[in-house]
């Protein structure tokens, strides 16, 4: 159900995470303009040490099936989820069902992996400050033209070994993220955030307010891949 929209505010207040896509495939058309915003990005020094790799042949996509699989077995141990039963309509299970469905068929669906070059002036968390607001970028522009889409963590967990003998990416290169694209079977937004009562603190640290319960078992606002 494509929902294209021009406003910035209603598309960074409606951009969630889709993880339900229609069998229609993305054009090429729609897909550059994505492509293209993602290098619109900030990155240190210009110096634009990223690739953008579409993934849309059958091999690539068996090994995204491969590696979605081995991400939701740590998914399932991290949030403690398991197949909801059929008759059971609570918004978790609805939620569930669509995390399912994403991995389940993760080999149907185009998908964008998004690597860095690894350098020796910084870590790999600081250098995610040069290819993240791209990945953001994209994500975006696909809420912007009524795509949806959903960040992985497929290239993460054993999944990296997988994709990157498939795709062939030298070990100089990091797998940064990897984004599933399509055409929604639903809506977009709007998002369910905390209040900014709740994270923003002004010029002190709030141990109050920072306390976060996190371990097995506990479910983040936004679930897996949120």
């Amino acid at each position: 159900m494509p929902d294209p929209t021009d406003d910035v505010w209603q598309v960074l207040s409606t951009a969630r995470s889709i993880r339900r896509f229609t069998d229609e495939p993305v054009d090429d058309e729609t897909l550059n303009r994505c492509l293209q915003a993602a290098t619109w990005a900030p990155n240190g020094a210009n110096a634009q040490l990223w690739r953008f790799i579409v993934l849309d042949a059958p091999e690539q996509r068996a090994a995204v099936a491969e590696a979605a699989q081995i991400a939701l077995q740590s998914i399932e141990y991290i949030y403690g989820m398991t197949r909801p039963a059929a008759d059971d309509e609570s918004r978790a299970a609805r939620n569930n069902r669509a995390t399912y469905e994403l991995h389940d068929r993760a080999g149907e669906y185009t998908s964008v992996l998004f690597t860095a070059f690894k350098t020796e002036f910084a870590s790999e968390f600081l250098q995610g400050g040069s290819i993240y607001p791209a990945m953001q970028n994209f994500y975006l522009a696909a809420r912007a033209q009524g795509l949806g889409a959903c960040i992985t963590s497929w290239a993460s967990y054993d999944g990296e070994k997988v994709l990157r003998t498939s795709i062939g990416i030298p070990d100089e290169w990091v797998l940064a993220g990897h984004i599933a694209v399509g055409w929604p079977r639903g809506k977009h937004g709007p998002v369910r955030r905390r209040p900014l009562s709740d994270v923003v603190f002004r010029n002190r640290w709030d141990p109050e307010r920072a306390d976060i319960t996190y371990g097995r078992g506990a479910r983040p606002r936004g679930g897996p891949d949120a």
